[in-house]
């Protein structure tokens, strides 16, 4: 049997090392983010609600439902390593419109390094309207959209309530809640009987698969 010859590749040499590509920002952040989320996961599984971090198809369908010229601003609950926070970013929403909420403070202080410019909220979403009202220009131009990383279904039912009413409350009337989820059938959960079901889709892409639904407050018209 003759043996397989290959061609020969150019050997590297210092002005090839220089121009070598280095590793890329985004490759250090997702590994950051990787350690940041294993620490939240230790410490408190139940509220992470996930085994590993959102994928980017995930943040991308998520983002997709959200209207960066609209008029209000955009929270984040659940916002973890900020899988969801950067599609945003990258959508075109601007960074001062954007509040991430983060209950872990490990994860907290993650975002906060790497998302300078947006601002992180530490706290439970179940007193969401205390923890936002530091922020007096929401009073002023509302909450537009809610995207949430909670996982509502596994959550005790008082606290999951709570939590879907103090969404409710912050939303304006045309607001939006962008809620993913595991289970793949079902479009709501009783927790979001205040809500409407305006549209959902699966993504495939994301371990496990998950379900991406938009909700707009009971009451609102049918035009948004």
């Amino acid at each position: 049997m003759r043996p397989e010859f290959r061609p020969l590749t150019a050997r590297s040499t210092p002005e090839t090392a220089k121009n070598a590509p280095r590793p890329r920002l985004a490759s250090r952040r997702a590994l950051a983010a990787l350690a940041a989320f294993s620490q939240a996961l230790l410490r408190n599984p139940r509220h992470v609600g996930a085994a590993v971090p959102s994928s980017p198809a995930l943040a991308r369908r998520m983002a997709s439902h959200v209207i960066p010229a609209r008029r209000g601003f955009i929270v984040e609950v659940g916002a973890g390593t900020g899988a969801i926070t950067e599609a945003l970013l990258e959508r075109g929403v601007p960074p001062e419109r954007l509040i991430a909420v983060e209950r872990s403070v490990s994860l907290a202080r993650h975002l906060e390094r790497h998302f300078p410019m947006v601002r992180v909220v530490t706290g439970d979403a179940g007193e969401l309207r205390a923890l936002l009202c530091r922020h007096p220009d929401l009073a002023d131009e509302g909450v537009a959209a809610v995207l949430s990383s909670l996982p509502l279904r596994s959550l005790p039912g008082e606290e999951a309530t709570r939590i879907a009413s103090e969404i409710r409350a912050l939303l304006r009337p045309d607001g939006v809640l962008i809620q993913f989820t595991y289970s793949l059938a079902a479009r709501s959960h009783w927790t979001l009987r205040d809500f409407r079901w305006l549209c959902g889709s699966i993504v495939w892409g994301n371990l496990p698969p998950a379900r991406v639904d938009v909700f707009q407050p009971n009451g609102a018209s049918e035009g948004g």
